[in-house]
């Protein structure tokens, strides 16, 4: 068969006055408009192709048409893709930027009132505070032989500031 399509190259199709031919003729026609077909050959080989059965990957133009369609459609999809990961980005750094606001401004506060009970404390009452092992036991006082007279309450130490004495020069 081979040898047969070496010898006849060239194939010629003739339309009667039949009916049939000419809707035929007018359909070819119409679909040379309407496609990719650039000569009446191009349709007769795609008619043949598809009219026997052969895989239309086997035939080079049809399978470079699909190949670009298909270069096309996944070109969309990838952007599409980009498009949609690229929102989920600026969605997520929006709430970590929100996050991180809230935890800005709560360790604002959180410095506010550390700031402020430190200002409470007097440095006067810093440097009265003694070193605890230059303390001297007091004696006890009795209340008992204590007679109408109002013993003052012995201030309490904080033992914060007693540690943070120790770090204190003396003369300060």
């Amino acid at each position: 068969m081979a040898l047969w399509a070496k010898n006849k190259a060239d194939f010629s199709v003739a339309f009667t006055e039949d009916p049939a031919d000419r809707t035929l003729l007018a359909a070819v026609e119409k679909e040379l408009l309407l496609t990719k077909y650039q000569t009446f050959s191009n349709l007769c080989k795609q008619a043949l192709w598809q009219f026997l059965s052969v895989s239309e990957s086997a035939t080079s133009a049809s399978g470079f048409i699909r190949l670009e369609q298909r270069i096309a459609e996944l070109a969309v999809k990838f952007a599409e893709f980009e498009h949609n990961v690229s929102a989920e980005e600026v969605s997520r750094l929006e709430g970590l930027e929100h996050h991180l606001n809230k935890l800005s401004a709560q360790l604002s506060q959180l410095q506010e009132s550390v700031n402020s009970k430190f200002d409470r404390v007097s440095f006067a009452q810093v440097s009265r505070v003694v070193d605890p092992d230059a303390v001297e036991s007091e004696p006890a006082i009795d209340n008992d032989s204590v007679s109408g007279a109002e013993v003052a309450p012995r201030e309490e130490t904080d033992p914060l500031l007693e540690r943070l004495s120790s770090l204190l020069p003396q003369d300060f």
